[in-house]
């Protein structure tokens, strides 16, 4: 038996499912399924399909039109959940970018307990348990004993097709001990710990950006050493280096649940008397930790939301982590309680790809920026092309939070980025911004300066009159997602800085809620759905974006998550799933990819940046061609495709969407004879102006046809 089934075989009493509860998404037939489910607001019916198992399923599906339209579905009956602390299900999405809202929903008397289902859905089989004191209250319910409708509905952010599976409703009994924080025990398998990081968004300090081979020697599971389990977290401090802390993933500890909770975890060290010091939601306790494993116990943690464990140590030495768990005070055990969903994030990440999308050792390796800059101007058409000497840009910009190094911009252009965003804080002064763009000049990088909202106006516009003819300036970005007063604060400081440099584009970064009628020169957001949901979300928004942006003749430049481990999410994409956000933008229509923030963790993403550098460079001139380009056509399902006319030859970006391989052929509306499939040395047969090629998960592919 191999680790992760003895994982999932450890884990199996996790959540005690009580047997006489009905499956609701069980029916024999379609006929069978319609009668106990009712559409809502004109959704199509509900039907059922089977797995290769004759295992049976709710199949939920409707077309969106617009931002706002909602699919509903209700189950009518009756359901007596009294015993039951939580209800689970398994879930799986086609297409689920294009709900920005899910929510579900019991009804009970007069009222509704509603439960909103934030960061979409997989589209692999996933399940997801919901405890019913994470639901709040509409109306005047009559108790969970006294349930007579289950609703599950979804708001759309834009037109698109969307279709949800449903099976294997569960009422859960209540677990005493249970515990509230995701992957205590380092179980979940991938290239390091789920839900745990060394703080903040990706690394940005030296040494470590200079190797990240270093930082992962510091900061590894360690498969050899557990008190549960089959592993542990291992931090290794030795002297001379910045120390690495363990801090965990956001989780959430309800106030209905218990008036204070018991942080506890088994800690082990290479020495005697390591002072480590364990802390949450501003209470700590500090503990002496030997070569035997010990409990540290915290007492007293309050009810809330976005809580995180850290875990420090105090002195060099190395430091062993594990069956780490948060439970209501008094409930605290020396044995370790699985999350309740651990089994299914074990298993969901036991068959996550972390290979790369195929392509030659010459792509694989990388490009490198080099300088100097020359000056150029920079401009936006009037096809809403974005112009740098007059010549279309593709920006492609790894984004940073902050600066602690000049030799950090270094490492960015080695890494072959063209461009870098970095964000400026109030205590970032004038000159000190200068350096970060006199450094970009010498390394061939430009320079797109986030000006944080917190900055007064006399410091933003002194920023903007200094540096405003600097050759490396590529815009101005003015403000990031403002909401409530801060739109009219963020058009304020857009309307400034084009006062003030008339001769840059100026942008505004709005939230995922808004993504129409953005007021700057670009359409820009940010969308991070791993692993919660899919690619497809973030390539949703930017099909919305894209819309609006056309009629305004504007370019769309897209945030892409660059980084995880950390606040909400529990890992990084993987080279598959960056590369299928990336392609899956570019044919939807962004002509920028930045990615957020700071160095990626592991080897595999960055690796994948580095790649994309060489890609996205070459695909520069096709993208941003006005050639007329013929049309070209996939039937597969998930299979995103877009053409574009250069240089005299058809080319071809399409990316798989989903997360099976798949065949699949494309036709394109003119004659062709073959089709090189770019960066990666392969030429097709085309025949009949179709060929068909194979796609890995979320894989790419860059066709160019020649007649």
């Amino acid at each position: 038996m191999d680790r992760v089934a003895l994982c999932l075989s450890a884990l199996c009493l996790a959540t005690a499912v009580l047997a006489q509860t009905p499956d609701i998404f069980s029916y024999p037939t379609t006929e069978a399924a319609r009668e106990a489910w009712e559409p809502q607001y004109g959704s199509p019916p509900v039907r059922v399909e089977r797995d290769e198992d004759g295992a049976p399923c709710i199949v939920m599906e409707g077309d969106l039109k617009a931002s706002g339209d909602r699919l509903c579905w209700d189950w009518v009956g009756s359901l007596d959940l009294s015993a039951s602390d939580a209800v689970s299900l398994e879930v799986r999405a086609d297409n689920a970018g294009v709900a920005q809202n899910l929510g579900i929903y019991f009804g009970s008397g007069e009222g509704w307990y509603p439960r909103f289902w934030w960061g979409g859905a997989p589209d692999t089989w996933t399940q997801r348990t919901f405890h019913f004191d994470e639901f709040g209250v509409e109306g005047q319910p009559a108790g969970w004993g006294s349930i007579s409708r289950f609703r599950f509905s979804l708001w759309g952010n834009g037109p698109g097709h969307v279709v949800f599976r449903m099976r294997n409703f569960r009422a859960v009994a209540g677990d005493p001990n249970r515990n509230f924080l995701r992957n205590g025990s380092f179980e979940a398998p991938g290239p390091l710990p789920i839900a745990w990081g060394s703080g903040h968004w990706g690394v940005g300090n030296l040494p470590w950006v200079a190797d990240m081979d270093l930082w992962r020697r510091h900061f590894s599971l360690d498969r050899a050493v557990a008190r549960h389990g089959q592993a542990s977290l291992r931090l290794l401090n030795p002297s001379g280096f910045p120390r690495l802390n363990a801090v965990s993933a956001w989780f959430t500890l309800p106030a209905a649940r218990a008036e204070a909770y018991t942080l506890s975890a088994w800690l082990r060290s290479d020495r005697d008397g390591l002072p480590v010091t364990m802390t949450c939601a501003e209470r700590e306790v500090t503990a002496k930790v030997g070569k035997e494993w010990q409990r540290i116990v915290l007492g007293g943690i309050p009810p809330g939301e976005n809580h995180s464990v850290v875990i420090a140590p105090q002195e060099s030495g190395t430091l062993w982590v594990d069956a780490v768990q948060v439970q209501r005070a008094g409930a605290d055990t020396e044995e370790y309680h699985p999350h309740t969903d651990e089994g299914a994030l074990i298993a969901r990440e036991a068959a996550v790809d972390w290979s790369p999308p195929r392509r030659i050792p010459a792509v694989a390796a990388g490009r490198v920026t080099r300088g100097p800059l020359t000056a150029a101007p920079v401009s936006i058409d009037e096809h809403g092309r974005f112009l740098v000497g007059g010549q279309p840009y593709l920006m492609h910009s790894l984004g940073l939070e902050f600066v602690s190094d000049l030799k950090v911009l270094d490492l960015v252009a080695a890494a072959g980025f063209p461009d870098v965003c970095i964000e400026i804080r109030p205590g970032v002064s004038t000159d000190t911004l200068k350096s970060y763009f006199d450094r970009c000049a010498q390394l061939g990088m430009r320079i797109i300066p986030w000006l944080n909202s917190g900055l007064p106006m006399d410091l933003f516009r002194q920023h903007i009159e200094t540096l405003r003819d600097h050759p490396a300036l590529l815009c101005w970005y003015v403000y990031d997602e403002p909401s409530g007063e801060g739109f009219a604060i963020a058009n304020e400081k857009l309307a400034l800085a084009h006062e003030l440099d008339p001769n840059h584009p100026a942008l505004i970064n709005y939230l995922a809620s808004k993504l129409t009628e953005h007021m700057g020169d670009i359409y820009s957001t940010d969308i991070y759905p791993i692993p919660h949901s899919t690619p497809s979300a973030a390539i949703q928004g930017v099909a919305v974006m894209a819309e609006g942006a056309s009629r305004e003749r504007k370019p769309v430049w897209m945030w892409l998550q660059g980084t995880g481990y950390a606040y909400w999410m529990d890992r990084e994409p993987t080279p598959r799933e960056l590369s299928c956000m990336v392609y899956g933008s570019l044919i939807e229509g962004a002509r920028g990819i930045y990615y957020f923030a700071q160095f990626p963790r592991t080897k595999e993403h960055w690796a994948e940046m580095r790649s994309l550098c060489v890609e996205l460079k070459a695909l520069e001139p096709v993208l941003g061609s006005l050639d007329r380009a013929p049309s070209v056509r996939c039937a597969t399902p998930g299979v995103l495709t877009a053409s574009f006319r250069y240089q005299g030859a058809t080319w071809v970006l399409a990316t798989n969407t989903r997360p099976e391989p798949c065949e699949a052929e494309l036709r394109v509306s003119d004659g062709s004879r073959r089709a090189e499939v770019i960066f990666e040395d392969r030429v097709l047969p085309v025949a009949g102006n179709a060929w068909s090629d194979s796609f890995g998960v979320y894989e790419r592919h860059v066709y160019r046809l020649r007649r």
